[in-house]
Formats: C-alpha cells, sequence, structure tokens
C-alpha cells in the first residue's frame, strides 16, 4: 500500500491507473475546464493562483492517470482541515478518482488537524455518501450556500472530530486497502 503525501512533499503518489500529484500552475487549465464542466460558476484563475499561494496552510491535488481528470483542495486551520474544494471530471467518475484524492486530504488532515470538515450540496447524494465512508457525518445545513454559485442553494455541512485517533487512522488503511485491491 503506498502512502499518501504530506503537504508540501514533492514526490508524487503513484497510484494503479492514476497519479496524485500536488496541483501546480500548469495544471490551472485544465482543472478549470473540469470546473466549467461542473458548475456553473466555477472559481477563477485568481482564486486557485492566490490558494496555490498558500503550501503551509493549504493542499490543493491532481489526479492524473491521462491528464488532469479530478481535484481537491484543503485548508488547515488551527484545530480543523477544511476541504475546500473535490472535483472529478464528468467522464472519470464512478472510478474511485474522488477516493484516491479524498484519500490524500484525510491523511495530511489527520498528520495536522483534529477535525475534518466540509460542505456539500444538498443534492449530491453520491458525494456525501464518499465523505460518510470517511467517517464524515451530517452536522447542519447552510441554506443558500451556494446560491451565488449557480448550484442547489443548500449545503449539508459534515464533519468528522478526533481524526487524530489511532481509529481513525484504521479507517483510512481500511479504504486504502479497498482501493489497492480494487
Amino acid at each position: 500500500m503506498t502512502a499518501p503525501m504530506a503537504p508540501g512533499q514533492s514526490t508524487r503518489l503513484m497510484i494503479p491507473d492514476q497519479m496524485i500529484a500536488p496541483m501546480a500552475p500548469e495544471h490551472l487549465p485544465e482543472v478549470m475546464a473540469i470546473d466549467a464542466q461542473c458548475y456553473p460558476i466555477p472559481w477563477s484563475q485568481e482564486a486557485y493562483e492566490l490558494e496555490l499561494s498558500r503550501p503551509d496552510d493549504r493542499l490543493y491535488l491532481v489526479s492524473r492517470p491521462h491528464g488532469v481528470v479530478g481535484h481537491a483542495g484543503v485548508a488547515f486551520e488551527k484545530d480543523e482541515a477544511h476541504v475546500t474544494t473535490m472535483t472529478v471530471a464528468p467522464a472519470y467518475r464512478g472510478r474511485g478518482i474522488g477516493t484516491h484524492l479524498f484519500l490524500a486530504l484525510a491523511v495530511a488532515a489527520r498528520r495536522r488537524n483534529s477535525s475534518l470538515a466540509l460542505e456539500v450540496a444538498a443534492d449530491n447524494p453520491a458525494a456525501q455518501a464518499l465523505y460518510r465512508r470517511f467517517g464524515l457525518a451530517p452536522v447542519g445545513i447552510h441554506r443558500g450556500y451556494y446560491a451565488d454559485m449557480g448550484l442547489s442553494p443548500d449545503a449539508v455541512v459534515m464533519r468528522a472530530d478526533n481524526i487524530n485517533q489511532p481509529d481513525y487512522a484504521s479507517r483510512l488503511a481500511k479504504i486504502a486497502v479497498e482501493l489497492d485491491s480494487a
């Protein structure tokens, strides 16, 4: 089993049929093309550039089996890792790419924080199921959270606390084994 990289680590993670790597400015055209397929109002290039300029408290990754097909990011706050983005190109969904990306984020978050949190569209049960697999549970609703992005307006707030505990490490190891044997 290959261990996901730590924040700031420059080595790439090799996964069967796919590669997870730190997002770099040269990936932005492909990242933004995916976002344009998935979101009525995607992040701007400037927003991504600002996030990438903060390597001490941000981690952005891309999945590149054959060009960028997915990306994910997390902001590290004092006691919380907050997932900022998680997107897989529509043509590549259902292939485990999101699970690989989220596993890398969760491992990095576990090393730095005691909780993992995110918002997910209330009408996206597939994403909610993925996050439940990683131990996140719904803790609330943000009404109108996505309204200015052209998406279903409400977001489910999900979180996992105490991710630095051994039982969470066991959960991540089980998911990694399942991915390796798939």
